[in-house]
């Protein structure tokens, strides 16, 4: 209720503010301006293309405050405005010049190669650190390009596999650690410690160590904080990362494997742009994957049947690490990728500015400047593509013997974890090894149970495979990143062969 009422002020605080406005340029003897500002805004309002499109909320043709305040100060924009499509369809007006679209044909043509719709500025600018835009927050193609080919240096598919050591060295240490533990535990914070070490050695060529702490029954502030990173981080962050930069220098340290910093100082990127760069990765590159491991093995707890299947497929091939033959196993590619899509770690909205000219979205004109923005986890979610999405089931990958992969087209038309186009993530391979990596080894060396069976999930009619019950989606809030609300506790005995 407080919410309601603070966003009911919000906006008649923006319709007070541009009374006064008026008042104060009447008073100063030049009313014009501010009367023709005045006028702009309502002829945008209700005159302009956009006015054709229904809005989110009354107010969105003035402000996108004024509809989004209460929701995104919840966490609900991204999870209310599907609602909102299916209502009003595919296209909907969030702001004066923003429109929000739920339309996979209309995602791939903004998001293809060459498609003229760039990175909105406003938006991406909020990400850039010290003044120094990383891959992510840079907006201008032909910069993104030159970024992109530097770091392809790093994150090809073939480079990629070369960094099966270093997953293995932290994957091994977290293994450790969990052996050790008696008790059951929140397996969120547990792999968010472990992709905290991977990616930071990866980025900075040393790990923050956050395996350690969490062995210790702690947290490192870093990765704890992570959360808040778009409006507080700890004094630590800067420090750390300077520190870790200036041991990395050292030309009497040698590292086994090559490092984000490394690769682009050595291309010619400048210091504090490549120190960018590797802050930008440690955050993301902790969250998403963090949340879409911890996501599997939840999902896994519940279903031991399907674990032992798992277990054995992996005996049978010697318990592999490489890339090749992990991603060949049907029933663990299945739970990788639906662990990815259940999870829909990365929720934030991908505004594009529509190019010069305008175009032409479900049968409406769009002028040329206005904002259109989605988000990828919407198309994880599709109801038809991905019936009762909320659950996490692997058989939509594979078939009921769990050896083959299932052709589905709608399927993967959807599929769009890591984006598409010139700004597909740059990381996804880097992601898939991850995963593929710590769910082998954790079910080699685990069986992996629920804290709480009293939590079990109900049964779903005509879904239940013989070997999975599917499972409910944690409760969760959406900003950049999903955050769940409930801690997701798993047991774990060590399994005898190890």
């Amino acid at each position: 209720m407080a919410i309601l009422v603070l966003t009911s002020l919000v906006a008649l605080c923006v319709v007070v503010v541009t009374v006064f406005k008026v008042l104060i340029n009447s008073k100063s003897g030049n009313p014009r301006c501010n009367d023709f500002d005045t006028l702009q805004a309502v002829t945008r309002a209700h005159a302009s293309p956009l006015s054709r499109i229904p809005n989110a909320g009354w107010g969105a043709g003035y402000s996108r405050l004024i509809w989004a305040f209460r929701q995104e100060y919840r966490g609900n924009a991204t999870l209310q405005l599907p609602k909102l499509h299916e209502t009003l369809g595919p296209l909907v007006r969030i702001g004066p010049n923003e429109l929000s679209f739920y339309s996979i044909d209309i995602y791939n043509t903004v998001h293809k190669v060459n498609s003229g719709f760039v990175k909105d500025p406003r938006n991406y600018g909020e990400f850039v650190q010290d003044e120094h835009p990383a891959l992510f927050s840079i907006t201008d193609p032909q910069e993104h390009a030159k970024r992109r080919r530097i770091l392809g240096q790093l994150f090809s598919r073939s480079n990629v596999e070369k960094l099966e050591g270093l997953m293995l060295y932290h994957i091994d240490e977290f293994i450790s650690a969990v052996r050790k533990r008696s008790i059951s535990f929140d397996v969120g914070p547990a792999c968010r410690a472990l992709e905290a070490d991977i990616i930071s050695e990866f980025s900075f060529g040393e790990a923050l160590s956050a395996i350690s702490t969490w062995s210790k029954g702690e947290e490192v502030a870093l990765v704890s904080k992570n959360d808040e990173k778009a409006t507080f981080l700890p004094l630590e962050y800067d420090e750390w990362t300077y520190k870790a930069w200036v041991r990395n220098k050292d030309p009497d340290r040698k590292s086994q494997f090559p490092n984000l910093l490394n690769v682009m100082v050595s291309a010619g990127v400048p210091t504090q742009t490549a120190l960018s760069e590797a802050k930008e990765n440690l955050g993301p590159g902790t969250d998403t994957t963090s949340a879409s491991l911890a996501h599997i093995l939840y999902a896994l707890s519940w279903n031991p049947t399907y674990q032992q299947k798992l277990y054995q497929d992996l005996a049978s091939r010697g318990f592999p690490t490489d890339f090749n033959t992990l991603e060949n196993i049907p029933r663990l590619r299945a739970c990788v990728k639906e662990g990815i899509r259940w999870a829909g770690a990365s929720v934030a909205m991908l505004p594009r500015v529509v190019p010069q000219g305008g175009v032409e979205l479900c049968g409406k004109f769009v002028p040329g400047g206005t904002i259109v923005t989605s988000s990828p986890v919407w198309y994880l979610r599709d109801k038809y593509a991905y019936p009762n999405p909320e659950l996490f089931n692997p058989y939509r990958w594979i078939d009921d013997s769990g050896l083959y992969t299932t052709e589905d087209v709608l399927r993967d038309k959807f599929y769009v974890a890591f984006s598409k186009g010139a700004n597909t993530c740059i990381a996804n391979h880097f992601s898939y090894l991850e995963l593929y990596m710590g769910v082998a080894k954790i079910v080699a060396n685990f069986e992996i149970s629920p804290a709480n069976e009293s939590h079990r999930p109900a049964q779903v009619t005509g879904l239940n495979n013989a070997d999975w019950q599917p499972v409910q989606l944690p409760k969760r809030k959406e900003w950049v990143s999903a955050v769940v609300t409930e801690p997701l506790l798993i047991k774990t005995v060590s399994r005898r062969h190890i």
